[in-house]
């Protein structure tokens, strides 16, 4: 069951509008630091949750997390608004 919730979890988290590559690299990177600083909000199912928690500790993560965060935010900020 802890699996299943884990990788619903991350699935979930990654799929807010990054590029693909860019979300496979964050949920790689970060899924231990997630796991070690961000449990309670990931057994919420609560995606912004999850995603806040790991903002608010990314500087606590280990250094390929935060290198991925930090790509995956250039990724979006790059990207062309739908309106």
């Amino acid at each position: 069951m802890s699996k299943v919730i884990t990788l619903w979890a991350a699935t979930a988290l990654m799929f807010t509008g990054a590029p693909l590559a860019a979300q496979d690299t964050v949920r790689e990177a970060c899924m231990p630091d997630i796991r070690n600083f961000c449990a309670a909000e990931m057994a919420t199912f609560d995606i912004q949750k999850v995603r806040a928690c790991l903002i608010e500790n990314i500087k606590k993560t280990s250094p390929a997390c935060q290198a991925a965060a930090k790509a995956r935010r250039d990724a979006e900020a790059t990207k062309p608004e739908s309106n």
